[in-house]
């Protein structure tokens, strides 16, 4: 009971977000798209492709309800749909237990999380200890002012039942959404799109860039600076095919070049079209007014203001 619990319990997270992002799932579908005011087909997966994502993602749910250890996807030692960690003394990364399940499913319960407790990052370093540990570190970015690695911290937690684990357009509610999600890795299409196009799709959701709000607004959730890093992470990804082995994932190529004059952190509070995009989305977002506003800033956690970020970028921290 514990091991179908756990897996309604994986399940269920997902299935929450879709909630969120399918508010208009039964609506028609959009064939195409634009980038920098131009109609381009948008690049989704096929149906048979996110059939298998969903089932994968069930598979993947019960083997760790019964502690095994290895992947559904074969790159260990994780789970690229769902960010299973798969990394304990008991296993050799491909078969073993890994430690999910407890001791009634056969696991020992300490996963490669017991050892980060044992020896916890120190200062806000620890809020990357989870991902950073089997996941693309990078010590630079593509977009002045935003961290990538902070925008993927964002992006696991919000974006990969829709959008997959590896950007893919293949999470496992993808099927049941209507249009199909967009896959953020197609170069062709995503490093044609501004980075206010993405910051403004992200921000006020699908609507705001007269699309579908199967994207949501994600305005209320993230703050604006949050919103740049999740845009760092997605230009550090572009044209980045599933890995054939562990180290082609821990060190993707992005073919993303910066446009030319286009908005970034540093310059946005003096760029009229992100100014004016941002007053039109804080309008438009429920809860609004004078004292919540995306554009405020929240000290604290993963949050650092973009001049600290490009700060540390520079000096390779």
């Amino acid at each position: 009971m514990k091991k179908q619990n756990l897996k309604i319990c994986v399940i269920a997270m997902a299935s929450l977000v879709a909630v969120w992002a399918g508010s208009s799932a039964s609506a028609a579908g959009k064939k195409r798209c634009t980038a920098q005011g131009v109609k381009v087909e948008c690049p989704t997966q096929s149906d048979a492709v996110l059939e298998r994502a969903r089932e994968s993602y069930g598979k993947e749910a019960m083997d760790m309800a019964h502690g095994k250890a290895g992947s559904t996807y074969g790159i260990a030692p994780f789970d690229y749909l769902t960010g299973v960690g798969k990394r304990t003394d008991k296993t050799t990364l491909t078969e073993g237990e890994s430690g999910y399940g407890g001791s009634a499913g056969g696991g020992t319960g300490k996963t490669e999380l017991w050892d980060r407790v044992k020896a916890p990052a120190k200062g806000e370093a620890i809020y990357d200890q989870w991902t950073n540990n089997w996941s693309p570190t990078f010590k630079e970015t593509l977009v002045p002012g935003a961290d990538p690695n902070q925008g993927k911290q964002w992006y696991y937690f919000y974006c990969i039942a829709c959008h997959g684990w590896m950007l893919q357009g293949d999470g496992p509610v993808a099927i049941d959404l209507d249009p199909r999600p967009r896959t953020l890795v197609a170069g062709r299409y995503m490093n044609k799109k501004t980075n206010l196009e993405l910051f403004t799709v992200i921000k006020g959701g699908g609507e705001a860039v007269s699309l579908s709000s199967s994207m949501p607004s994600w305005g209320n959730y993230l703050q604006d600076q949050d919103i740049w890093n999740v845009v760092a992470w997605i230009r550090a990804m572009q044209d980045v095919k599933s890995p054939r082995d562990l180290d082609e994932y821990l060190n993707p190529k992005s073919t993303f070049k910066p446009i030319a004059g286009d908005v970034n952190p540093l310059n946005a509070a003096d760029n009229e079209d992100f100014m004016e995009a941002q007053e039109l989305i804080e309008a438009e977002i429920a809860g609004r007014g004078e004292e919540m506003q995306g554009g405020k800033y929240v000290e604290g956690g993963l949050r650092e203001r973009p001049q600290d970020v490009a700060k540390e970028v520079k000096l390779g921290n």
